[in-house]
Protein backbone atom coordinates (compact mmCIF):
# COMPACT_ATOMS: atom_id res chain seq x y z
CA UNK A 1 0.00 0.00 0.00
CA UNK A 2 3.19 2.23 0.98
CA UNK A 3 4.36 1.30 -2.09
CA UNK A 4 1.30 2.65 -4.48
CA UNK A 5 1.16 5.82 -2.18
CA UNK A 6 5.03 6.93 -3.38
CA UNK A 7 4.09 5.81 -6.73
CA UNK A 8 1.46 8.33 -7.11
CA UNK A 9 3.08 11.26 -5.41
CA UNK A 10 5.61 10.46 -8.02
CA UNK A 11 3.53 10.48 -10.79
CA UNK A 12 2.19 13.97 -9.65
CA UNK A 13 5.48 15.39 -8.98
CA UNK A 14 6.35 14.38 -12.53
CA UNK A 15 2.68 15.44 -14.23
CA UNK A 16 3.51 19.12 -12.05
CA UNK A 17 7.44 19.13 -13.79
CA UNK A 18 5.99 18.71 -17.45
CA UNK A 19 3.34 21.36 -16.49
CA UNK A 20 5.49 23.74 -15.28
CA UNK A 21 8.17 23.25 -18.17
CA UNK A 22 5.33 23.87 -20.40
CA UNK A 23 3.86 27.16 -18.46
CA UNK A 24 7.28 28.51 -18.65
CA UNK A 25 8.03 27.58 -22.51
CA UNK A 26 4.96 27.98 -24.13
CA UNK A 27 4.45 31.59 -25.27
CA UNK A 28 2.18 33.88 -23.51
CA UNK A 29 0.21 37.37 -23.82
CA UNK A 30 -0.16 38.77 -20.48
CA UNK A 31 -1.09 42.62 -19.02
CA UNK A 32 0.92 43.89 -15.98
CA UNK A 33 0.95 47.10 -14.86
CA UNK A 34 4.43 49.30 -13.87
CA UNK A 35 5.29 52.82 -11.91
CA UNK A 36 6.21 56.02 -13.32
CA UNK A 37 9.25 57.37 -12.15
CA UNK A 38 9.45 60.88 -12.53
CA UNK A 39 12.88 62.40 -12.90
CA UNK A 40 14.20 66.04 -13.03
CA UNK A 41 10.98 67.56 -12.39
CA UNK A 42 11.33 71.80 -11.79
CA UNK A 43 12.05 72.55 -7.95
CA UNK A 44 8.88 74.89 -8.33
CA UNK A 45 6.79 72.17 -9.44
CA UNK A 46 4.64 69.57 -7.91
CA UNK A 47 2.90 66.78 -9.53
CA UNK A 48 -0.42 66.44 -8.20
CA UNK A 49 -1.60 63.08 -9.55
CA UNK A 50 0.51 60.63 -8.97
CA UNK A 51 -1.17 58.31 -7.04
CA UNK A 52 -1.61 55.30 -8.54
CA UNK A 53 -0.68 56.24 -11.58
CA UNK A 54 0.99 53.24 -13.75
CA UNK A 55 1.35 52.00 -17.05
CA UNK A 56 -0.40 49.62 -18.68
CA UNK A 57 1.29 46.96 -20.57
CA UNK A 58 0.62 43.89 -22.65
CA UNK A 59 3.28 41.76 -22.92
CA UNK A 60 3.65 38.81 -25.62
CA UNK A 61 6.78 35.79 -24.44
CA UNK A 62 7.54 32.33 -23.09
CA UNK A 63 6.08 32.33 -18.96
CA UNK A 64 9.53 32.31 -17.91
CA UNK A 65 10.93 35.47 -19.59
CA UNK A 66 7.38 37.08 -18.15
CA UNK A 67 8.04 35.81 -14.59
CA UNK A 68 11.50 37.25 -15.18
CA UNK A 69 10.23 40.46 -16.19
CA UNK A 70 8.09 40.88 -13.30
CA UNK A 71 10.56 39.84 -10.43
CA UNK A 72 13.27 42.92 -12.56
CA UNK A 73 10.50 45.48 -11.29
CA UNK A 74 10.46 47.45 -14.26
CA UNK A 75 9.23 51.16 -14.41
CA UNK A 76 8.44 53.59 -17.03
CA UNK A 77 10.52 56.33 -16.66
CA UNK A 78 9.51 59.69 -17.28
CA UNK A 79 11.96 62.97 -18.08
CA UNK A 80 9.77 66.14 -16.86
CA UNK A 81 12.65 68.26 -17.30
CA UNK A 82 9.73 70.59 -19.74
CA UNK A 83 6.92 70.05 -17.93
CA UNK A 84 5.22 73.55 -17.06
CA UNK A 85 2.69 74.70 -14.32
CA UNK A 86 -0.73 72.96 -15.19
CA UNK A 87 -1.61 70.15 -17.69
CA UNK A 88 0.91 68.59 -19.49
CA UNK A 89 -0.03 65.92 -21.83
CA UNK A 90 2.56 63.11 -21.94
CA UNK A 91 2.90 60.56 -25.31
CA UNK A 92 4.90 57.24 -24.02
CA UNK A 93 7.22 56.19 -25.74
CA UNK A 94 8.94 52.93 -25.69
CA UNK A 95 12.31 53.40 -25.21
CA UNK A 96 11.44 54.80 -21.42
CA UNK A 97 10.53 51.90 -20.11
CA UNK A 98 13.53 50.60 -17.76
CA UNK A 99 14.02 46.45 -17.42
CA UNK A 100 16.80 44.22 -18.34
CA UNK A 101 17.32 43.66 -21.64
CA UNK A 102 18.28 40.41 -21.66
CA UNK A 103 14.99 39.52 -20.59
CA UNK A 104 12.84 39.12 -24.12
CA UNK A 105 9.72 40.07 -24.42
CA UNK A 106 7.30 41.52 -27.25
CA UNK A 107 5.71 44.93 -25.93
CA UNK A 108 2.31 44.56 -27.97
CA UNK A 109 0.82 47.97 -26.12
CA UNK A 110 1.57 50.38 -23.17
CA UNK A 111 -1.32 53.23 -22.28
CA UNK A 112 -1.77 54.86 -18.93
CA UNK A 113 -4.39 53.08 -16.86
CA UNK A 114 -5.52 56.68 -16.09
CA UNK A 115 -4.77 60.02 -17.51
CA UNK A 116 -2.81 60.07 -20.42
CA UNK A 117 -2.02 63.70 -19.10
CA UNK A 118 0.33 65.46 -15.77
CA UNK A 119 -1.28 68.18 -13.48
CA UNK A 120 1.87 70.25 -11.68
CA UNK A 121 1.22 72.67 -9.04
CA UNK A 122 3.37 75.17 -7.90
CA UNK A 123 5.61 74.18 -4.64
CA UNK A 124 5.36 76.87 -2.49
CA UNK A 125 5.71 77.39 1.46
CA UNK A 126 3.16 79.68 3.83
CA UNK A 127 2.89 79.93 7.29
CA UNK A 128 -0.16 78.61 9.00
CA UNK A 129 -1.78 79.88 12.43
CA UNK A 130 -2.58 77.07 15.41
CA UNK A 131 -5.19 76.14 17.00
CA UNK A 132 -5.14 74.42 20.03
CA UNK A 133 -7.01 70.94 20.72
CA UNK A 134 -7.34 70.16 24.17
CA UNK A 135 -7.87 66.62 26.40
CA UNK A 136 -10.74 67.93 28.04
CA UNK A 137 -12.67 70.95 29.49
CA UNK A 138 -10.44 71.22 32.61
CA UNK A 139 -7.51 71.23 30.71
CA UNK A 140 -8.86 73.92 28.64
CA UNK A 141 -9.65 75.71 31.86
CA UNK A 142 -6.12 75.57 33.19
CA UNK A 143 -4.44 76.92 30.00
CA UNK A 144 -7.48 79.62 29.99
CA UNK A 145 -5.77 80.68 33.91
CA UNK A 146 -2.06 79.78 32.82
CA UNK A 147 -2.13 81.78 29.38
CA UNK A 148 -0.58 79.36 26.88
CA UNK A 149 1.25 81.72 24.58
CA UNK A 150 0.15 81.18 21.38
CA UNK A 151 -0.38 84.41 19.33
CA UNK A 152 3.36 84.51 18.04
CA UNK A 153 3.75 80.84 17.17
CA UNK A 154 3.37 80.03 13.61
CA UNK A 155 3.83 76.63 11.41
CA UNK A 156 5.73 76.73 8.17
CA UNK A 157 4.25 74.52 5.70
CA UNK A 158 5.48 73.50 2.34
CA UNK A 159 3.57 72.09 -0.40
CA UNK A 160 1.25 72.50 -3.66
CA UNK A 161 -0.48 76.49 -3.38
CA UNK A 162 -3.79 74.89 -4.46
CA UNK A 163 -3.90 72.67 -1.05
CA UNK A 164 -2.11 75.53 0.76
CA UNK A 165 -4.62 78.07 0.21
CA UNK A 166 -7.07 76.16 1.52
CA UNK A 167 -6.03 75.57 4.79
CA UNK A 168 -7.12 78.10 7.51
CA UNK A 169 -5.08 76.55 10.72
CA UNK A 170 -3.27 73.75 12.07
CA UNK A 171 -4.78 71.72 14.64
CA UNK A 172 -2.34 70.49 17.52
CA UNK A 173 -2.76 67.09 19.34
CA UNK A 174 -4.79 67.12 21.94
CA UNK A 175 -2.87 68.63 25.20
CA UNK A 176 -3.30 68.43 29.02
CA UNK A 177 -1.63 70.24 32.29
CA UNK A 178 0.11 66.80 32.50
CA UNK A 179 2.63 67.85 29.17
CA UNK A 180 3.53 70.80 31.14
CA UNK A 181 6.98 71.28 31.62
CA UNK A 182 9.48 74.04 33.17
CA UNK A 183 6.64 76.51 31.87
CA UNK A 184 6.52 74.78 28.38
CA UNK A 185 3.89 72.19 26.48
CA UNK A 186 5.64 70.34 23.73
CA UNK A 187 2.63 69.27 21.29
CA UNK A 188 2.68 67.28 18.01
CA UNK A 189 0.96 68.76 15.22
CA UNK A 190 -1.90 67.49 13.26
CA UNK A 191 -0.54 66.85 9.36
CA UNK A 192 -3.40 67.82 6.94
CA UNK A 193 -4.72 65.57 3.86
CA UNK A 194 -2.21 65.57 1.05
CA UNK A 195 1.19 66.58 -0.22
CA UNK A 196 1.99 69.02 2.97
CA UNK A 197 4.91 68.74 4.69
CA UNK A 198 6.02 70.36 8.11
CA UNK A 199 9.07 71.89 8.39
CA UNK A 200 9.08 70.49 12.31
CA UNK A 201 6.31 67.99 13.15
CA UNK A 202 6.32 69.19 17.35
CA UNK A 203 5.90 72.85 18.46
CA UNK A 204 7.20 74.21 22.49
CA UNK A 205 4.71 76.69 23.46
CA UNK A 206 5.11 78.87 26.54
CA UNK A 207 3.19 78.76 29.37
CA UNK A 208 2.43 82.08 31.25
CA UNK A 209 1.77 80.18 34.87
CA UNK A 210 0.73 82.14 37.41
CA UNK A 211 2.84 83.13 40.85
CA UNK A 212 1.63 81.13 43.76
CA UNK A 213 2.24 82.40 46.85
CA UNK A 214 1.15 82.01 50.60
CA UNK A 215 -0.45 84.42 52.66
CA UNK A 216 -2.07 84.86 56.69
CA UNK A 217 -5.04 86.70 56.92
CA UNK A 218 -5.58 87.39 60.88
CA UNK A 219 -8.39 88.33 62.87
CA UNK A 220 -11.35 86.82 60.82
CA UNK A 221 -14.89 86.94 63.20
CA UNK A 222 -16.84 83.86 63.13
CA UNK A 223 -20.36 84.00 62.88
CA UNK A 224 -22.89 81.98 65.23
CA UNK A 225 -26.57 82.09 65.66
CA UNK A 226 -27.07 85.03 67.91
CA UNK A 227 -30.80 83.53 69.42
CA UNK A 228 -29.17 80.72 70.63
CA UNK A 229 -28.05 82.41 73.98
CA UNK A 230 -24.14 81.33 73.61
CA UNK A 231 -20.73 82.38 73.66
CA UNK A 232 -17.55 81.14 71.64
CA UNK A 233 -14.12 80.97 72.04
CA UNK A 234 -12.63 82.70 70.42
CA UNK A 235 -14.57 84.89 68.36
CA UNK A 236 -12.00 85.24 65.46
CA UNK A 237 -9.35 83.33 63.97
CA UNK A 238 -6.12 83.29 61.09
CA UNK A 239 -5.67 81.22 58.00
CA UNK A 240 -3.29 80.44 55.93
CA UNK A 241 -4.15 80.16 51.95
CA UNK A 242 -2.54 79.40 49.18
CA UNK A 243 -3.07 79.99 45.70
CA UNK A 244 -2.35 82.40 42.65
CA UNK A 245 -0.85 85.45 43.27
CA UNK A 246 -3.28 88.15 41.82
CA UNK A 247 -5.94 86.51 43.70
CA UNK A 248 -4.12 85.73 47.21
CA UNK A 249 -3.17 89.44 46.88
CA UNK A 250 -6.16 90.80 47.68
CA UNK A 251 -7.81 88.74 49.69
CA UNK A 252 -8.54 90.00 53.35
CA UNK A 253 -10.29 89.25 56.21
CA UNK A 254 -13.73 91.10 54.59
CA UNK A 255 -13.26 88.56 52.24
CA UNK A 256 -13.24 85.35 54.10
CA UNK A 257 -16.39 84.33 55.92
CA UNK A 258 -16.07 81.52 58.96
CA UNK A 259 -19.02 79.98 60.65
CA UNK A 260 -19.46 76.98 63.09
CA UNK A 261 -22.78 74.92 63.02
CA UNK A 262 -24.16 74.41 66.42
CA UNK A 263 -27.05 72.34 65.93
CA UNK A 264 -26.30 69.18 68.10
CA UNK A 265 -23.30 70.81 70.30
CA UNK A 266 -23.69 70.52 73.72
CA UNK A 267 -22.69 72.93 76.38
CA UNK A 268 -18.86 73.63 76.85
CA UNK A 269 -18.30 71.37 73.31
CA UNK A 270 -15.42 72.32 70.50
CA UNK A 271 -16.91 72.30 66.77
CA UNK A 272 -15.41 72.70 63.50
CA UNK A 273 -14.85 75.93 61.84
CA UNK A 274 -15.95 76.74 58.21
CA UNK A 275 -14.66 78.81 55.75
CA UNK A 276 -15.98 79.93 52.38
CA UNK A 277 -13.26 80.61 50.28
CA UNK A 278 -12.86 81.89 46.75
CA UNK A 279 -11.99 79.54 43.92
CA UNK A 280 -8.64 78.99 42.98
CA UNK A 281 -7.81 79.00 46.32
CA UNK A 282 -6.43 76.65 49.11
CA UNK A 283 -7.07 76.54 52.70
CA UNK A 284 -3.39 75.74 53.88
CA UNK A 285 -4.54 75.58 58.04
CA UNK A 286 -6.09 78.11 60.42
CA UNK A 287 -6.16 78.81 64.34
CA UNK A 288 -7.37 77.81 66.29
CA UNK A 289 -8.66 74.32 65.02
CA UNK A 290 -11.82 74.12 66.76
CA UNK A 291 -14.13 76.98 68.44
CA UNK A 292 -15.53 76.29 71.93
CA UNK A 293 -19.11 76.68 72.55
CA UNK A 294 -20.27 78.20 75.56
CA UNK A 295 -24.13 78.06 76.58
CA UNK A 296 -25.53 81.07 78.77
CA UNK A 297 -28.33 78.96 80.68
Amino acid sequence: MKKNLSLKILVLIVSMLIWMQQMFLKNHTQKIFVPILFENIPEDLIVMNDDNLNISLSLEGRGMDILFFKIAQPFYKLNAKDFRYGKNIIELQEENLEYPQRIKIDLKAMNYTGFDWIMLDRLVTKTKPIQLKYASTKDEDFFYKNKILTNEVKVKLKGPLSLLNEIKKIETQKISKKMLRDGKVKVSLIKPVGKVEFENNDIVFDVLQKKIITKTISLIPVKFPINENISIIPQKVSIMVRGPEDIVNKLDKRKISAHIEINKAKSNDFVDIKFDIPTGVKLIDHTPQKIQIIRND
